[in-house]
């Protein structure tokens, strides 16, 4: 009985380094190259036209359902516009440096025409 406890112990120590776990390391940066930017440029000009329901719904939330329908589409064509131009860009300079810094840096509903647009037409007036 001695040997088979000895034995499963002598097991136990030696299969325990399978199970341990390694220790966490820092969270590295992303790296960017040439094809990130290619993404990113093919992303914001498929998600350009998103901008003008997104923008009218996010302003017809902040103000009145008139103006979001109006104002909040203007300044969805706009932001629209704005991400498709951006996107061009980025896939026709994708080979050349700087990777890391997107031409829109906002993400889709949150351009500065939307909140123009809010900062417009407040709900206090309505």
């Amino acid at each position: 009985m001695r040997r088979v406890l000895l034995s499963a112990a002598l097991l136990l120590a030696m299969g325990a380094p399978a199970f341990a776990q390694e220790a966490p390391k820092e969270p590295q940066p992303p790296e960017y190259n040439a094809f990130t930017k290619l993404f990113r440029g093919v992303r914001n000009v498929f998600a350009s036209p998103c901008e003008i329901p997104v923008t009218a719904y996010t302003v017809g939330i902040d103000t009145d359902v008139f103006i979001g329908a109006t104002v909040g589409t203007a300044a969805g064509c706009a932001a629209g516009c704005e991400r498709f131009a951006a996107g061009i860009m980025d896939i026709i300079t994708f080979p050349f440096p700087p990777f890391d810094r997107p031409l829109v840096a906002y993400p889709v509903g949150k351009s500065a025409a939307g909140a123009a647009a809010i900062a417009a037409f407040p709900k206090d007036l309505m």
